[in-house]
């Protein structure tokens, strides 16, 4: 558990493991804790680096405007600081959109591409949703609408559909360890929102693999899930359930899934 300087943030990140780099990207409003009950299935065979992104966890939160180039040259920085040349890159959600960003831009720093509940670019109606929920926080209108967004949006029909279920998962976010500010949020959402890799994906040569959560209302199904692993020529595609948590809720076939993928890669 360390911070190291990279381009103009300190950055928080862990190293678990001994054997070929394996970095796990979070997405919005994460931050690396919640790979925690992974890393000992990812670190028996890998040297797993997960990391907060700038403006999350226990990273620098410059006030400034966030990119999907600027985080990337994150992660590319942390590579260099650790010296670790070449790696396996799995990205989660916003996280999956700078894993894109990454082997297009490093192509040779990465030996394979993990795309988890992500897409080529983002949905119009859920972007309208989520900047509605921003507003109502900082103007003081409603302090639990982007909790309550979060929820509603992420979690599947069938955890929703139990009483309580989204005061509980509200009362969890607000407990995280180093819960991020509704500014912080707000300049991750704004970078992820101008993604759009559509006009090149197909370019990237990465093996790769695509996992999708069933029933995930947060992308274009246009831009994501199947239709993103058909853009990217010999991918492999998994759907495991869960909706845009399905990582996080259908945990060990995820790690299932991953582990078998990367022993496949040579």
């Amino acid at each position: 558990m360390s911070m190291v300087k990279v381009n103009d943030i300190n950055m928080y990140y862990e190293i678990h493991g001994e054997g070929e780099p394996l970095i796990l990207i979070s997405g919005n409003g994460a931050e690396s804790s919640q790979w925690k009950d992974m890393i000992p299935a990812f670190s028996k065979g890998y040297k797993v680096v997960p990391f907060d992104n700038r403006g999350a966890g226990r990273t620098d939160r410059p006030y400034i405007e966030y990119s999907m180039d600027m985080m990337t040259e994150d992660v590319i920085g942390l590579m260099d600081v650790l010296g670790i040349e070449r790696a396996h890159i799995l990205g989660a959600s916003m996280g999956g959109m700078i894993a894109q960003n990454i082997a297009y831009l490093y192509p040779d720093r990465v030996k394979s591409l993990i795309l988890v509940v992500t897409s080529m670019k983002n949905s119009h109606r859920v972007n309208y949703a989520c900047k509605q929920a921003i507003k109502r926080v900082m103007d003081g209108s409603d302090p639990d609408a982007l909790a309550e967004y979060s929820a509603v949006w992420s979690f599947p029909e069938e955890v929703l559909a139990n009483p309580g279920a989204v005061d509980r998962i509200k009362s969890a976010m607000a407990h995280v360890l180093n819960p991020q500010t509704v500014n912080t949020f707000k300049r991750q959402n704004d970078a992820l929102a101008t993604f759009d890799s559509s006009g090149w994906i197909s370019e990237l040569t990465a093996p790769t693999l695509v996992i999708a959560g069933d029933g995930d209302i947060i992308w274009p199904q246009k831009y994501s899930g199947q239709e993103l692993a058909k853009a990217l020529s010999g991918s492999k595609f998994v759907s495991i359930p869960g909706a845009h948590m399905a990582y996080l809720l259908s945990a060990e076939a995820f790690q299932n899934h991953v582990v078998e993928f990367l022993t496949s890669v040579e």
